[in-house]
């Protein structure tokens, strides 16, 4: 479909800092027909006037204020009102190359896919995308799950993505939790789908101290756990081949969560937790020849106990990252 529409969705709420850098990448970009939706998610600061005078300036835009809601929330509201033949997400911290949509299209509609994907790159102030090679790869949705699962080629996020529309007429962001991105692309992918891998980095994915991943632990950080654990439900009920990919992914998520609680009495109910979860799956992990020779090394490492296990998870997110 030639000249489709794309519908860009950007969830907002308190960037004043950021947010025009964001809008601009997404107006200046080669793909011209879009329709963009701003959803102000009951910002405090200058987010949302700067969310009217960009409506202001290009008619492509369309600002919705809502009460605070959450990103899930944001997200939803405009889903329901999106009329694009394909819809994209950006976060509002984050920015874009300039043919980051055309990209994507072109990806899209030359390997008549339904997700088309690209690199992001995680970037400081002043940093540039790398130039990589290109090295397309078609697969199927079940296939590009089990990547997603075992940490390859397939990132969980719901940005750097373009999805074909009908894809998200019947799926919502889940409310109120953490790591809601992880909690839908299992189900998004399991729809039958077919998912061309792009190796190029077009998203700018903006580290900032006091977003939601970079922030100090808090109790939300224990959903890891439990979006795992309902992934590996639903892929045991509809795709029980991967059963053992979805294991591995909990295991991970104990090991995540683990990582990142001080270890002190006042948390013993969280590492406990934590620490069940990493227990319950090392045997799965260590068995499983798919699985990273990290995670293998963590899970053989787990026997050694929970304060070495403490000290090497450390280790592990420095030298293998998440």
């Amino acid at each position: 479909m030639k000249n489709a529409l794309v519908t860009v969705i950007v969830p907002i709420y308190n960037v004043e800092e950021y947010l025009p850098r964001c809008v601009d990448s997404i107006i200046e970009q080669t793909y011209r027909n879009l329709e963009i939706i701003l959803v102000d998610d009951g910002s405090t600061d200058t987010c949302v006037k700067i969310c009217d005078e960009y409506e202001k300036k290009d008619e492509r835009i369309i600002v919705v204020h809502k009460k605070n809601g959450g990103l899930s929330d944001a997200r939803n509201v405009a889903l329901d009102i999106a009329k694009g033949d394909y819809i994209t997400l950006v976060d509002s911290d984050d920015y874009l190359k300039e043919d980051y949509v055309e990209y994507l299209y072109s990806l899209l509609t030359e390997n008549q896919a339904d997700i088309a994907t690209c690199e992001l790159k995680k970037v400081y102030d002043g940093e540039e995308l790398e130039e990589c090679q290109e090295d397309i790869e078609v697969i199927d949705g079940v296939s590009a799950l089990e990547c997603m699962l075992y940490q390859r080629k397939v990132a969980p996020c719901a940005v750097c993505k373009l999805y074909k529309r009908e894809l998200l007429d019947t799926i919502r962001y889940p409310k109120g939790i953490y790591y809601e991105d992880l909690a839908t692309i299992y189900r998004i992918l399991l729809q039958g789908c077919k998912v061309v891998i792009g190796k190029k980095q077009k998203y700018y994915y903006y580290q900032r101290r006091n977003s939601i991943m970079n922030q100090t632990f808090n109790e939300k950080k224990l959903h890891r756990l439990y979006v795992t654990e309902e992934l590996k439900e639903y892929v045991e009920e509809r795709c029980p081949q991967l059963i053992e990919a979805a294991s591995a992914r909990c295991f991970l998520a104990g090991i995540q969560v683990y990582r990142e609680i001080p270890y002190k009495q006042i948390n013993k109910k969280y590492i406990d937790e934590a620490w069940d979860q990493i227990r319950r799956y090392r045997m799965s992990v260590i068995m499983n020849s798919k699985a990273k020779m990290s995670m293998r090394i963590m899970a053989w490492s787990s026997f050694l106990g929970k304060r070495v296990l403490a000290y090497l998870g450390k280790m592990y997110s420095i030298v293998f990252g998440n």
